[in-house]
């Protein structure tokens, strides 16, 4: 996974930014990634396509991906991850609890922050647990 940015982030940059800004940022860099594997991976029509991607970048299963990889994450993406956790949020997912949401928030933000400091080794290998049931289910 490349950076399309020129210049990564330091990571004091990018830990100072706002949470729920390294969530948004988290969230599109997931999206994009689990629509790419899944256009390599599985080579199907676009509607298929985008209920799969729908499963995956969704409140309920990044909440489930959270707790899978939540032991293996760094004291760093573990600050993170917490700062995310216990930022204020505004709305919450339709069809998921405050909880499930509140973890899918954390778990974007370490994607994020991950993709603006350019550690792509450590993004893609968390990313790749993101899809890991996809595999199961097609």
């Amino acid at each position: 996974m490349e950076n399309i940015i020129t210049q990564n982030f330091s990571k004091e940059q990018a830990r100072s930014m706002q949470p729920l800004v390294l969530a948004q940022i988290g969230d599109s860099v997931q999206t994009l990634f689990v629509r790419e594997y899944v256009a390599k991976t599985f080579g199907l029509k676009v509607n298929k396509m985008n209920k799969l991607v729908s499963g995956v970048v969704c409140a309920g299963t990044q909440f489930k991906t959270f707790k899978k990889l939540e032991e293996s994450l760094t004291a760093e993406e573990q600050d993170i991850a917490s700062r995310a956790r216990n930022t204020h949020i505004h709305s919450k997912a339709k069809n998921f609890s405050v909880t499930e949401y509140i973890y899918a928030t954390a778990l974007e933000a370490v994607f994020g922050y991950l993709y603006l400091i350019g550690d792509y080794k450590r993004l893609k290998e968390l990313l790749e647990i993101s899809v890991e049931e996809l595999n199961q289910n097609i």
